[in-house]
């Protein structure tokens, strides 16, 4: 008897260390095994190829997906996209891979939820680490991450047909096009598709809101901490960008022709190890070179961004599609993480806001500089005494001010829900506030509300009370958006403590998420209106690149 015990103790054990296999699923390209969850919760189906690319198609829109004969086996998490890590250059070129977590149990069709990771477009990818979708899952809802090309394997920008730009944009255009048609072989509801991302991934779902080819996709977006028309979200100046990338390889031309040959010839190892510095200019632009662009017409070649997102979120906004716009509280503690003296008195010495911005003059860019740094700073110079006040400079000019723009524009274009939030909770699970070294402030840094929407692996410490509870209300509210468009339907009343109100035209509404779930208004609304002022008045509404 005691003998059959341990049998059964054994069992049990060897059990959790060995992938247990989830049904198999058929799709195009052929069939499908994953593994279930360690909880048994839900199945993994991980690492599928949605689309290719390698050397040859390197810059370009990636080709179709592989098929394959017998049972391909989506159970082992793969190679990211080239970057630089702290071990060095990580990553392989053909790393188009989605990852697919589908609930054991569930009423099918599921609702859809497709994020898209953030990383300043050259760091991330969909793993584990940072978004294992444990907590989203328990709402009954499928969860899709992906990988994505980043630097100047997906954003070079030459405006010719062997490098037309947004390569990365395209393999997420790629990624919603799998999504759209194998999701159903999931039990997953083509017709219900929620698409989310933060900071880079943010602006990636607003660029996407903006694309024409993403029309029919997705039916929901969630733009958290991002926005299409921050500063920092196009590169308006691609062929300058990819002449600093040759020139720090040893050759010296503005040709796009000679670039692509130069580029197109370098190992990429040594391409993701190239990092040129942006030369400094007089607007307080960030140090991000590999960024979407504005494509040129080019015949056989589809674009994913043909103008200023400005320009097409208010010419043809898509008008069936619901949208969820928010940042955090301090933002800007990421931006001024590793400031020093130095860095400080460099960005005192340029007009306070990018160049994004036209002036009919040097002096009144010179007038309106003063006005900003009269509201920051009153008489005193930046520097490291009040380094907290960039910090709120940049929360506004890069994060908080944009997103409220952009859904402005939603509101006055579109009669689908748009709902705004701001979130403000300091916990155990605040991660990057952690890192940077701003434990002790208040409020939430950038990507500070991650983990309590995903579990990931990277922050593995004991959940406080307190956490849970923020956990449960975000997921819930973010999987009810997606389920039906209503982040708090009326018969969530018990386990929600605050009904929700959509933004109106001339009313926007904001959730702030804190210690309670409250609605309030405009955050910070001197700086809004101050930001909003200089927009309207100097914002380009125009490129001319080509």
């Amino acid at each position: 008897m005691k003998f059959g015990k341990r049998i059964v103790l054994f069992n049990l054990f060897v059990m959790n260390l060995v992938d247990q296999p989830a049904p198999e699923v058929e799709i195009e390209q052929g069939v499908l095994s994953g593994k279930i969850s360690p909880d048994g919760s839900f199945y993994e189906y991980l690492g599928i190829p949605y689309a290719t690319t390698n050397s040859s198609t390197r810059f370009k829109a990636p080709l179709p997906p592989p098929s394959w004969k017998g049972v391909f086996k989506a159970i082992d998490e793969v190679d990211l996209c080239p970057q630089n890590s702290v071990f060095g250059i990580i990553g392989t070129e053909d790393c188009l891979k989605i990852n697919v977590y589908v609930p054991v149990y569930g009423k099918r069709p599921l609702p859809v939820m497709v994020y898209v990771h953030g990383g300043a477009f050259i760091l991330g990818s969909g793993g584990k680490l940072l978004y294992a979708p444990d907590y989203l899952i328990k709402h009954d809802v499928i969860v899709i991450t992906f990988n994505y090309r980043l630097g100047a394997l997906g954003f070079l920008c030459l405006g010719t047909k062997d490098a037309p730009g947004n390569a990365g944009l395209k393999d997420q255009i790629a990624a919603l096009r799998w999504v759209r048609k194998n999701v159903a072989a999931f039990g997953g509801d083509p017709d219900n598709i929620t698409i989310f991302g933060q900071s880079a991934g943010g602006t990636s779902v607003s660029l996407l809101l903006a694309s024409e080819a993403t029309t029919g996709l997705y039916k929901r977006a969630i733009v958290q901490s991002g926005s299409s028309l921050s500063s920092w979200a196009l590169n308006r100046q691609p062929k300058w960008v990819a002449s600093l990338i040759v020139k720090e390889l040893g050759h010296d031309t503005n040709d796009p022709e000679e670039i692509y040959e130069i580029l197109s010839k370098t190992s990429f190892k040594d391409l993701v190890r190239t990092k040129p510095a942006r030369p400094l200019d007089k607007y307080l632009d960030t140090q991000l070179l590999h960024l979407p662009c504005v494509e040129k017409y080019i015949p056989g070649v589809e674009p994913a961004i043909t103008d200023l997102p400005i320009n097409l979120l208010t010419n043809k906004p898509k008008t069936n599609v619901s949208v969820m716009y928010g940042t955090t509280s301090k933002e800007g503690l990421f931006v001024i993480s590793k400031d020093d003296d130095k860095t400080v008195k460099e960005r005192d010495e340029k007009y306070i806001f990018a160049s994004d911005l036209e002036f009919p003059s040097e002096k009144q860019a010179e007038i309106e500089d003063n006005k900003v740094r009269q509201f920051y700073f009153g008489d005193e110079r930046m520097s490291m005494k009040n380094i907290l006040n960039i910090s709120d400079m940049f929360t506004h000019l890069y994060f908080e001010v944009p997103s409220i723009l952009e859904s402005e524009i939603l509101m006055e274009n579109s009669n689908m829900p748009v709902y705004n939030y701001y979130f403000n909770y300091a916990g155990g699970r605040n991660f990057l506030k952690y890192i940077t070294g701003f434990k002790h402030e208040s409020g939430a840094c950038h990507a500070d509300e991650l983990l309590y929407i995903f579990r990931g692996n990277l922050w593995p410490f004991p959940i406080r009370n307190k956490d849970q509870q923020m956990i449960n209300w975000m997921t819930k509210l973010w999987t009810n958006f997606a389920k039906n468009g209503d982040p708090t339907p009326p018969h969530d009343s018990q386990e929600l403590p605050v009904r929700w109100s959509p933004s109106k035209k001339e009313d926007v509404k904001f959730l702030h998420i804190e210690d309670e779930l409250t609605m309030g208004r405009t955050p910070n609304p001197s700086a809004y209106r101050l930001w909003k002022d200089l927009y309207n008045k100097y914002r380009k509404k125009y490129v001319d690149i080509y």
